[in-house]
């Protein structure tokens, strides 16, 4: 018999939409948790309209982030809506919003009105910049943080414009640190019997991101730049180019260095006193590159990460997205995971990246439809 899933029982409330709440309540149904998703009867969360790309007419931004969630349709700026979700925050062990700082306590479905009803509740606000401060009510999604707070200032080549990171990485971290902050205060509530209050926002997932750049330029003063694919204080540590592509070299330390001129054919250059250390050949850096280029422009990019591979040395030639999901360790570990829907038959989505005893995802439900679970939890609210 499978174990009964970490979360079972508790039931989440939704009221989040984008992308960093709803993948965090959807790591809190990953892990057994009955999560009810309160859209907008008018369209639902905004990514059920960020497309292309669409799997069968469904945004496959929405379907990456809402497994594991039955969905109603609610209006909370009528009296009606307003006055359901009240009983359904009254019921519930968790409840997440993203709304603009204030915005709900206007409506009168704040927190204090909650937790005068419900002491047991973890209240969990996400937002951009935080509930206090002087930006709390400027609107933000993760590139203009990325721009904000400087993680756009380091990506990118040094003689070309910044770059966004090409994935959410600020909105998943958000999610990530908004599950930890619930699961943390779900384990106090053990404990005390009494529910609290988790704030996350982007601002501070994106300034934690940036811990040791800030201990750097808190340490020498240097403001930190864009390095393209190096790493300002390791060397070498970025792409070089093959003869036929290019491959990603992290020889993060004297022991891998060794291991890797000596792959390369380059063992003199042990006794080069230029790069000796770390701090020597970061000095030295163009020198060293120099060398690894000529060294590697003699075979294919495939060919020298097999063989970096056997000697040991972290690498990796640069790969896409579809040789990814063609990848063998990808498929040893399971991680992506048929999803049965009857409108799409071949829903495959990214289980979680981890496992309990075993396994992933504790519990598997499909993306809902907008409002597609209204009627059932009206009916369970009528028990």
């Amino acid at each position: 018999m499978d174990a009964r899933p970490v979360l079972d029982g508790l039931r989440v409330l939704d009221l989040t939409r984008n992308l960093a709440g709803p993948m965090c309540t959807m790591l809190l149904g990953d892990l057994g948790a009955d999560v009810v998703k309160i859209e907008h009867p008018s369209g639902g969360d905004d990514t059920r309209q960020w497309l292309p790309p669409a799997w069968n007419g469904r945004s496959a931004t929405f379907l990456a982030a809402n497994r594991n969630k039955r969905s109603m349709a609610v209006d909370l700026d009528t009296p009606e809506g307003r006055s359901l979700v009240l009983r359904l925050a009254a019921g519930a062990d968790v409840v997440v919003e993203s709304f603009k700082p204030g915005s709900l306590d206007k409506r009168g479905l704040g927190f204090e009105t909650v937790r005068a009803t419900n002491k047991r509740v973890v209240w969990c606000s996400i937002s951009a910049y935080g509930n206090t401060g002087p930006w709390r009510d400027v609107a933000g999604y993760d590139p203009v943080l990325q721009a904000k707070t400087g993680i756009m200032s380091l990506t990118g080549e040094p003689d070309r414009s910044p770059v966004r990171l090409g994935i959410g990485a600020i909105d998943l971290g958000t999610a990530m640190w908004s599950a930890v902050g619930i699961l943390a205060a779900l384990r106090e509530r053990d404990t005390t019997g009494l529910g609290g209050l988790v704030e996350a926002s982007l601002y501070e997932t994106s300034t934690w991101w940036l811990s040791y750049f800030i201990t750097g330029y808190l340490a020498g003063g240097d403001v930190p730049n864009r390095q393209g694919t190096r790493t300002a204080f390791i060397a070498p540590y970025e792409v070089f180019p093959t003869a036929d592509g290019e491959i990603m070299i992290a020889a993060a330390n004297n022991t891998l260095f060794r291991s890797l001129v000596g792959a390369l054919g380059l063992a003199a250059l042990l006794d080069d006193p230029r790069f000796s250390t770390n701090a020597d050949r970061v000095a030295h850096r163009e020198q060293l590159r120099a060398r690894i280029v000529l060294a590697l422009e003699s075979d294919t990019a495939t060919a020298w990460e097999q063989r970096l591979n056997a000697a040991s040395v972290p690498c990796s030639r640069v790969r896409t997205v579809d040789e990814l999901l063609n990848d063998e360790q990808l498929s040893a570990l399971g991680l992506l995971t048929e999803v049965a829907h009857p409108d799409i038959a071949d829903l495959r989505l990214v289980d979680m990246p981890i496992r309990r005893n075993g396994r992933r995802a504790e519990r598997l439900r499909r993306p809902p439809e907008l409002g597609e679970h209204t009627n059932e939890i009206l009916a369970e609210l009528q028990e």
